[in-house]
């Protein structure tokens, strides 16, 4: 390797941000308040809609003696409730009373040009950009969402090399769909 590869590297591996935040009980009740308040208004709306269509179907089913289809509808529609309600509630539950939110976990995120790491004393993660479904922030974090339900939390006022301000600007020409809130 010569004396440019290695510069290369050390360019591409230059930390940008870095930022130390603890996920405690508190802090995971904020998330779940900005999630609700975002999604909740959407996702029943959804429900709603679905629920009907599934009744409406059941119902004229039995109103000309399709028992054999209705009860396959009555089944699909066991089946939304469970994956729409009784799941999610039950994985919520799960991840609240988990021990990383019991005990106060912190997690280092590290930002270089290309990718982010995010770690702890067991866990080592590295995420490319585009693989972000969404940003949103708060007056005191920010929320890097990885699909529709889960996030990574990051505390404002926790950066160790950077600051929230120019960590903004650099998110944002990552080609992400950040919404401000």
């Amino acid at each position: 390797m010569c004396f440019y590869d290695i510069l290369y590297l050390v360019i591409i591996l230059e930390v940008l941000y870095k930022n130390r935040t603890s996920y405690s009980k508190e802090v995971y009740d904020k998330f779940l308040e900005f999630h609700r308040n975002k999604y909740s208004f959407r996702y029943k709306l959804y429900n709603i809609i679905i629920i009907a269509i599934i009744l409406a179907c059941i119902i004229y089913l039995v109103s000309y003696n399709l028992f054999s289809t209705a009860i396959i509808f009555c089944i699909i529609f066991v089946v939304f409730i469970f994956c729409r309600f009784l799941k999610p509630a039950s994985d919520v539950n799960k991840e609240y009373n988990s021990e990383e939110i019991k005990n106060s976990t912190t997690y280092t995120f590290t930002f270089y040009d290309k990718y982010f790491t995010i770690s702890d004393n067991k866990l080592y993660n590295k995420v490319k950009y585009y693989k972000l479904h969404r940003i949103f922030y708060t007056e005191k974090y920010y929320y890097l969402y990885i699909d529709k339900t889960h996030a990574f939390l990051i505390d404002k006022s926790k950066f160790i090399k950077g600051d929230y301000k120019d960590f903004y600007k650099f998110i944002k020409t990552k080609n992400l769909k950040l919404l401000i809130f």
